[in-house]
């Protein structure tokens, strides 16, 4: 089997992703255990499509932030809240995902409230 990526980049900044289609859940999950000890490579699977990300410093940077300042608005907003990180979301033969974070709100719940993925579409930052 031929398999290409789209966009492939040298910059160690932008996240590289490679996607697959036609999978079905026992592939997904031979894989994913083919990548259980690789650091900075995150697998996602829906309905027969795996996506491996490989993450890196500045996603990891953005997904630091990013829980600060979620903190921060919610103690502001005397919001109760329970995050839970990377925590994984799984429905059975269909849907495997891991956000970068996750919040429930008023309780401790399975399933959060709130799912947060950050995606790093190029190295560049803005600068204002």
């Amino acid at each position: 089997m031929l398999q290409t990526v789209d966009n492939l980049t040298t910059s160690p900044a932008a996240e590289q992703r490679f996607t697959l289609r036609g999978l079905t859940w026992h592939q997904f999950k031979a894989i994913q255990a083919g990548f259980e000890d690789v650091a900075n490579v995150r697998l996602f699977y829906c309905e027969g499509v795996l996506e491996i990300v490989g993450t890196g410093r500045l996603h990891e940077a953005i997904r630091c932030l990013m829980g600060l300042l979620m903190g921060q608005y919610f103690l502001q907003r005397r919001i109760v809240f329970f995050p839970s990180a990377t925590y994984s979301q799984i429905v059975e033969n269909q849907v495997e995902y891991q956000a970068d974070l996750s919040y429930g709100f008023a309780t401790i719940k399975d399933v959060p409230d709130l799912c947060i993925e950050i995606v790093i579409t190029s190295g560049k930052l803005l600068h204002i």
